[in-house]
């Protein structure tokens, strides 16, 4: 062989490694190419074209359709109070006493929100729109990328394979097309408190996406408790101060406004959101004030049915993250405090995307591992339980991940007639449809609570298990 051919096979070899066509044929490049293709390196590379196509063809299918009735789909409704809210701000204006003049509806987010949308508010409205869209879908795109990474997997060509077909997926569920269509912030919340999350643990930014998420919306500050639960009191204690800071900077800068929200007590009036039985409102007060006939005759019992769920899902939250579980203890800790809130719109429930991700990936470790499935930083998954057992409960797993998640794809408001959509009058199933996000929450909850019982009853069962044992019982998100 000529020294022609010889760097001609060097450099086929590197482009094929590369996951490139080859430039010559000889009977060397036919084993390089059988080698090649036996190691299985060119599956992952197909995956993540497959990715990129299903998601490129997921968002032109969502762009055709908002194309096809312009204006109909996405009304980006708070996205116009932020603006509108941000210009008040810039005017000196009685935020929290005024109401948006179309719509009559009320500023409900803290001071340090109202700044930074002060801070947009120059930019126009049809700028904006598209700006608010763009980031949204990458951040779903980029939550779903520090999902896997929590999750343990490593950065691979399948792992951008997976996490664009997933966010194609996802990007139909309805409460991430709600937040595209009004032009939420709950994406981006929820990456930031991700993100967070899959910082390396002696990180000293480590807890300052929860307390910056908190600062402008409440509702993140269900991740102190189960932080101090998991005994990540750094990553609390951050948080915490965090949080302080933004309250601080607010008083700082909208002295008048800080005073109003904080000191008045303004934070605690959920009423000022609108009708907490609106069926939209997929909270377990909501629920109870539909099933009891308003919100007034509920409260009481909200109350005391959002305490005990709350130190349950957080006790059980922090129960999966001590062994090892992390992001499922971040799911399950979301979905108490979606829960336990007075207000959980059903926009809020995003995190149903990261929850599909970990499903999916709970399945395929439950069906066996595929070829062009990510690696963890262990290495492949590890045979369990479930992979070995019998064919029927695998089916049975699939059943029930798909029960689970399917309900995320429609609207509880949409289940139910014109009538009662406001929350009264509402009789038989109904009372199902219309509460379906939580009821599905409180499926989720409990089976993630009976799991670890049942766990330990296998165990004790067998008596002291040995160490192949033991490995073989580990749960299938191991």
């Amino acid at each position: 062989m000529n020294a022609d051919r010889v760097r001609g096979c060097i450099r086929d070899e590197a482009a094929l490694a590369n996951g490139q066509p080859p430039k010559t044929r000889n009977g060397r490049l036919l084993r390089i190419v059988t080698r090649y293709m036996d190691s299985g390196r060119w599956v992952p590379r197909r995956a993540m074209a497959f990715g990129a196509v299903a998601f490129v063809v997921s968002v032109a299918a969502l762009a055709a359709l908002d194309a096809a009735s312009p204006g109909a789909r996405w009304s980006m409704l708070d996205l116009q109070i932020y603006r509108w809210a941000g210009l008040v701000v810039r005017h000196a204006g009685d935020l929290y006493g005024s109401r948006f003049p179309h719509y009559r509806l009320r500023f409900t987010y803290p001071p340090m929100a109202a700044i930074t949308f002060a801070a947009v508010s120059a930019v126009p409205l049809a700028a904006l729109k598209w700006i608010i869209t763009a980031v949204s879908i990458a951040s779903l795109v980029v939550t779903l990328w520090l999902t896997w990474g929590i999750l343990g997997y490593g950065r691979s060509a399948a792992r951008i394979g997976a996490t664009l077909a997933i966010a194609g997926v996802a990007l139909w569920l309805q409460p991430v097309q709600q937040t595209l269509e009004f032009g939420q912030v709950n994406l981006i919340l929820m990456l930031i408190i991700v993100a967070d999350f899959s910082l390396p643990a002696g990180a000293w930014a480590k807890g300052a996406g929860i307390g910056l998420a908190a600062g402008f919306k409440l509702t993140p500050l269900i991740f102190i408790p189960y932080l101090v639960l998991t005994r990540q009191f750094r990553m609390a204690m951050t948080a915490i101060v965090t949080f302080a800071v933004t309250i601080a900077c607010s008083f700082v800068l909208l002295p008048g406004l800080s005073r109003q929200f904080w000191l008045s007590g303004l934070f605690l009036h959920s009423g000022r959101t609108g009708n907490l039985a609106y069926t939209g409102n997929q909270s377990l007060n909501g629920a109870l004030a539909r099933l009891m006939g308003g919100a007034q005759t509920a409260h009481p019992y909200g109350v005391a049915a959002s305490v005990a769920v709350g130190i349950l899902g957080l006790l059980i939250a922090a129960w999966w993250a001590r062994h090892g579980h992390e992001m499922l203890g971040v799911l399950i800790c979301a979905l108490t405090g979606l829960l336990i809130s007075p207000i959980s719109w059903s926009h809020h429930w995003v995190w149903s995307a990261p929850a599909l991700a970990v499903a999916v990936a709970a399945v395929v470790r439950a069906a066996g591992p595929l070829p062009w499935w990510p690696r963890s930083r262990a290495g492949t998954a590890r045979p369990t339980a479930r992979a070995e057992g019998p064919g029927w409960r695998r089916w049975a797993f699939w059943l029930t991940v798909t029960a689970l998640v399917t309900p995320f794809y429609t609207l509880p408001q949409s289940l139910v007639p014109a009538s009662v959509v406001q929350g009264l009058g509402a009789r038989g199933a109904q009372l199902l449809t219309g509460n379906l996000y939580v009821v599905d929450g409180l499926v989720i909850l409990c089976l993630a609570g009976l799991l670890p019982i049942a766990r330990k009853a296998r165990q004790d069962r067998a008596g002291s298990p040995s160490e192949t044992e033991a490995s073989r019982n580990t749960l299938i998100l191991r």
